[in-house]
């Protein structure tokens, strides 16, 4: 609600006895607002608590509500309830308990404020809050970056001492009692999440007496020196470091995205996740069925439908949580990455630095900014996750692994139609491996034949829902497919590269060969034969092992790209599974530049590597950056969107058969994406009318010459900052001849 004025004031009647309460009259329902909760101590900003405010959806306006005093107002009024007037909607909102809206908007928000006074050092102990209720972020705030890091370093050096010396105790009883020891402090750990576990003075007591009395017990049976120094070089530079160094990436350079708001096809799989099949929700298993088997002429993604109808029924509205989980798959995949970057350039070193590049990238960041792209997360999760449990079946010879591997492939193409190629990326590594030759050898075997037997059945499935196929700009052009193939692949190639600042450059060249077809198709020719002379003249300069890298990269890039090579225009989140091969053959290729250089010293190579990495991964940040406030921009444009339509909000709107119809809808701002399509989903969740037709012109004369004089329709137009206006037809309940104004 908003605005209004104190009307009057329903005052108790004083008699000669005292005072006497009348009885207050309200119609059968009235709208009453009681008086907040007491503070809790923190003070949160006002409004807060509930989830997505303006997208909760508009129930009916008002001219007045009750608003019912606190019982310890002041003194100066006697009266216990007052009416306020003025021009207010009602919204059904949706919020979180208390504790975890202190959490979440009042306690961790001003920690994170003190942390950005001063990062590395922190603003001193007790700069914080009385109680930040997570004690990571309690040490960030007070201590900074090398707090925490100090912080970690007691445990990682406790670890390291335990690791190395407890497979010498043969004492059950104390080998139980240092097991135990570490569970508890595994479980602090995560409760530290929630509470400042760690600065309690019943549990630190505890803690730190248990820690003296764990290293005094093993070094009673410690029988060799222990290199800590070295020890910690070698946990610096182990998997488990690297992994936990791709995290702090994640963190440091994605962050700042969790708060951009929804847009464009965001509302519509949010609106099949709200609103079932757009008349009512049947059980969980009918929906789950319909999932499946009824894609209602959408493309075949049940597994991103399944998602969001969970993450709907959970956390409703609130795209941070969303924005969360897609940072937390982008980790899983960077993760996944290294993995089996270690299985190919068998140097940990090189595959850290290969995942970390790959964080970095900006061409595929459209895939990570974008709420409605996280099937392409999950697709590539999966699609990762198979390729090892191949490679581990193929290690260990063990059928689970094979099984695994299956399930994960299945898992893929429920997410995304490219997991289809995930069979033939397996394919892809075992070609590398074994070389070109061994193709037929490879494809008789049953095993690997069995890999594409998912992919079968998901086709049959996907034919009986009755999904999208090829239409629009989702088909393959038959003539056009040969330039369309080379074309997309240096279209992608580049963009990997180059990032997104490469698209103005594509555009031009493809506009003016398409007008030109005999120099097309020359430059095609060209290209082929210059690839094929540079791949020939560096792989004669590469080692076996070598070689297998850079043909897996290779073959990996040119898969991952299949289904979308024959179209007619690259897209950026299209380029994110692709830009993993890429990332191994630029992992190889750092490490050549080092060995040459290295005969200049290893000081001028570490430097030099040092200095060419830096400037290409700023190059990509920079980037990433710009992009990041593209779609912040986006987000606050249909932000104003949903503002202005409360404000244009009548009581008609919820029930009545309308036609909306809208000129100068925005698309796209730089390279993130405002309304391509979801606008009428995005209206559905304003006002929740399913009679709603929504219409959108490239003209106001357009939109006004449909709309006519009927009443039930309505013509609004954007402006620049996302929000809406009404154009005005009528004046004094007569139609207004605006095309001939």
């Amino acid at each position: 609600m908003r605005g209004g004025k104190i009307d009057e004031i329903l005052e108790l009647d004083a008699t000669a006895s005292g005072y006497l309460k009348k009885p207050l009259k309200f119609p059968k329902e009235v709208p009453v607002v009681t008086a907040g909760n007491e503070s809790t101590g923190e003070n949160l900003p006002q409004g807060t608590g509930y989830i997505n405010l303006s997208l909760s959806p508009v129930t009916k306006r008002l001219g007045n509500f009750f608003y019912e005093l606190k019982p310890d107002s002041s003194p100066s009024l006697s009266a216990e309830v007052v009416i306020l007037h003025g021009n207010f909607i009602v919204k059904k909102a949706s919020a979180y308990d208390l504790s975890f809206t202190t959490r979440f908007q009042g306690e961790w928000p001003k920690t994170l404020e003190i942390f950005a006074k001063n990062v590395f050092l922190g603003s001193g102990y007790g700069s914080v809050s009385l109680a930040v209720d997570n004690n990571y972020l309690r040490i960030l705030g007070e201590t900074g970056l090398l707090g925490l890091a100090s912080f970690f370093g007691i445990f990682l050096t406790i670890s390291i001492y335990i690791k190395k010396i407890l497979p010498e105790v043969r004492n059950k009883v104390v080998r139980n009692f240092v097991l135990g020891y570490l569970a508890g402090v595994i479980g602090l750990a995560f409760n530290a999440t929630l509470i400042d576990v760690f600065e309690a003075s019943k549990i630190a007591f505890s803690l730190w007496l248990l820690t003296g009395v764990v290293l005094g017990t093993l070094a009673l049976y410690q029988k060799k020196s222990l290199n800590l120094y070295q020890e910690l070089k070698n946990a610096a530079v182990s998997a488990y470091a690297f992994i936990f160094y791709l995290f702090l990436v994640i963190v440091v350079v994605f962050s700042p995205m969790v708060g951009n708001y929804f847009t464009g096809d965001d509302f519509t799989w949010f609106r099949w996740a709200a609103d079932c099949d757009y008349s009512s929700c049947g059980s969980i298993l009918s929906r789950v069925y319909h999932f499946f088997f009824d894609s209602q002429g959408f493309f075949y993604r049940p597994g991103t439908k399944l998602f969001f109808a969970g993450m709907y029924s959970i956390f409703w509205l609130n795209q941070v949580v969303y924005h969360i989980v897609s940072l937390g798959l982008h980790f899983v995949v960077s993760a996944l990455f290294f993995l089996l970057a270690r299985k190919t350039l068998q140097n940990n070193i090189l595959a850290g630095l290969g995942a970390v590049i790959f964080l970095l990238m900006s061409g595929y960041s459209e895939a990570v900014f974008w709420i409605s792209s996280i099937g392409y997360l999950f697709n590539a999760a999966f699609a990762l996750s198979a390729i090892l449990m191949f490679i581990l079946w193929q290690e260990k010879n063990k059928f689970f692994y094979y099984i695994t591997s299956i399930i994960f492939i299945s898992l893929g193409f429920l997410f995304h139609e490219v997991g289809v190629v995930t069979p033939l990326l397996i394919i892809a590594y075992l070609v590398s491996q074994e070389g070109a030759g061994s193709i037929g050898k490879i494809v008789k075997k049953s095993q690997n034949m069995l890999l594409f037997a998912p992919v079968a059945v998901y086709l049959i499935v996907r034919f009986i829902s009755g999904s999208h196929w090829f239409s629009g700009d989702y088909s393959y052009n038959l003539i056009k497919l040969p330039f369309n193939v080379v074309g997309n692949l240096i279209g992608y190639l580049m963009l990997t590269v180059l990032g997104p600042s490469f698209f103005s450059i594509y555009s031009l060249l493809r506009t003016n060969l398409r007008n030109n077809l005999l120099l097309a198709i020359i430059l095609v020719l060209a290209i082929l034969f210059i690839a094929f002379l540079i791949y020939r003249i560096i792989t004669k300069h590469l080692s076996t092992d070598e070689r297998k890298v850079v043909v897996f990269g290779l073959l990996f890039f040119v898969v991952a790209l299949l289904p979308f090579l024959g179209l007619g225009n690259i897209t950026s989140r299209y380029s994110y599974l692709p830009t993993l091969g890429l990332i191994l053959i630029l992992t190889l290729a750092i490490r050549k530049i080092y060995d040459y250089i290295l005969s200049y010293g290893r000081d001028v190579a570490v430097m030099a590597l040092g200095i060419l990495i830096a400037v290409f991964s700023l190059f990509h940040i920079i980037q990433v950056q710009q992009i990041h406030g593209d779609w912040d921009t986006a987000g606050q444009k249909v932000q104003e969107f949903f503002r202005s339509i409360d404000e244009l909000y009548s009581d008609s709107w919820s029930g009545d058969d309308l036609k909306f119809r809208f000129v100068n809808v925005p698309i796209k701002t730089g390279e993130a994406w405002i309304f391509p399509v979801g606008l009428s989903d995005a209206l559905w969740f304003a006002f929740q009318n399913d009679n709603l037709k929504v219409y959108i012109h490239s003209s106001l004369d357009e939109a006004l010459s449909l709309a006519g004089t009927s009443l039930s329709e309505r013509v609004f137009k954007f402006n620049d900052d996302g929000s809406i206006e009404e154009i005005v037809r009528y004046k004094d309940g007569f139609p207004i001849n605006i095309l001939s104004q």
